[in-house]
């Protein structure tokens, strides 16, 4: 049992990345004076005093901000191959330049990847932000309320609109891709989970997973009704 536990712990590798910080100090309190002729790096001749100091500035802990690095692979939610982007400082360093997935921007770099920058110019320009929302999109599973009382109930996209709203993802119904009548009272078993297409655009779609969860009507009119009557704090 205890050479089982070891021999992981012996397979582990370590990987330490380089940063570089610079940190600014100054003197607490002036430098003892010494006589002509004494050595200064004699440090029994100083006193603890001597060697405290105040920080005035520390990189590590300022803002990195952002830097320009040019792509040397297709990093998704970044850029494409070749391309030149601006990324935090910390991305740049801790992800990207130590796997090699981009380089410093200087002009023997640009001049390697000067047939894909051509590439670049017909190639559609996809937001970073479109892929974080379809990564969003993505790893949720998207409640639909709907009143399974009625006798007659199927599935729009109005009521798939309605339920990405409540979860501050705004969309035109022309965006949501659903067969009208598909899921409906004799189709659809409570609890099952199935999936809607929504185009984030011309380029790019994700697949969501949706429930249907059922909903009084009533109840959550006298809810409202209640609420207004409530004193306003």
């Amino acid at each position: 049992m205890f050479r089982t536990l070891i021999r992981p712990l012996q397979s582990a590798r370590i990987i330490q990345i380089p940063i570089r910080t610079t940190v600014v100090v100054e003197r607490v309190h002036p430098l003892t004076k010494l006589r002509p002729g004494e050595n200064i790096y004699d440090y029994s001749k100083y006193k603890y005093t001597d060697f405290q100091y105040r920080i005035i500035r520390d990189t590590d802990t300022e803002k990195w901000g952002n830097i320009d690095v040019i792509l040397t692979e297709y990093v998704e939610g970044v850029g494409y191959k070749g391309e030149i982007v601006n990324i935090p400082r910390e991305m740049a360093y801790r992800e990207l330049l130590p796997a090699q997935l981009a380089l410093y921007p200087t002009p023997e770099n640009i001049a390697l990847f000067e047939e894909e920058r051509k590439l670049l110019v017909d190639r559609p320009q996809i937001s970073p932000f479109v892929m974080k929302c379809r990564d969003y999109l993505k790893s949720i599973v998207l409640q639909i309320p709907i009143n399974l009382k009625s006798k007659e109930w199927s599935l729009t996209k109005d009521n798939i609109r309605i339920a990405l709203r409540r979860i501050n993802v705004m969309c035109d119904e022309d965006a949501i891709i659903l067969e009208d009548g598909s899921i409906n009272q004799d189709t659809y078993k409570l609890g099952e989970e199935f999936n809607v297409i929504l185009k984030i655009n011309p380029l790019v779609e994700v697949s969501i997973k949706c429930v249907i969860v059922p909903v009084d009507k009533a109840k959550l009119w006298d809810e409202y009704q209640l609420s207004k009557r409530r004193p306003k704090t």
